[in-house]
């Protein structure tokens, strides 16, 4: 049971470790950095696009919703030698895909479940609440990382979010006693 609202509030000697809360960015700054790892066609997107991904900026656009976060920066295009029409396939949160005027759209919570537009990365899902708090006008840069790097991070977040419930946990049963 938790304390009575009357309770006064006392201060922690401990905190939340840092792996446990996401890096949220200051509305005006240096860019969010998302990590992503390459989407199911990367490869059929030009050189100067793929480059361009993680080296390059990008804005987010008022246009942006709980559906997807548009953004604006540099055009992404699809190498000429490997177009063809793609069949919709699933799609995730953090699936950033490419609609045919080269600015990039990353899916967010209320996203269709399929797309057909070619998917160029995935934002690893320790870094999608930061990247829902961008605002308009906000900046993100993009950092690839290997996919085995995106499960890492998950694991050590969801243990250091089940160690901060056990002590806080801990911390109440100490209290009630």
């Amino acid at each position: 049971a938790l304390a009575p609202a009357a309770a006064p509030l006392a201060a922690t000697r401990w905190r939340a470790s840092a792996y446990a809360l996401p890096a949220y960015a200051a509305p005006v700054g240096p860019p969010a950095r998302l990590r992503v790892t390459r989407g199911a066609e990367h490869a059929r997107f030009d050189t100067a696009s793929q480059r361009a991904l993680t080296s390059e900026p990008f804005a987010v656009t008022p246009r942006s919703d709980r559906m997807g976060c548009r953004l604006a920066g540099p055009i992404l295009q699809l190498d000429p030698a490997t177009t063809r029409e793609l069949v919709s396939e699933p799609v995730t949160a953090g699936t950033i895909q490419v609609p045919p005027d080269g600015n990039p759209v990353l899916l967010l919570a209320e996203r269709q479940t399929t797309g057909g537009y070619p998917r160029i990365a995935q934002v690893a899902a320790v870094d999608l609440p930061v990247a829902a708090q961008v605002p308009p006008g906000g900046l993100i840069r993009f950092e690839e990382i290997e996919p085995e790097e995106a499960d890492w991070l998950e694991l050590v977040q969801r243990l250091e979010l089940e160690r901060l419930l056990l002590g806080i946990r801990l911390r109440i049963e100490e209290d009630s006693r």
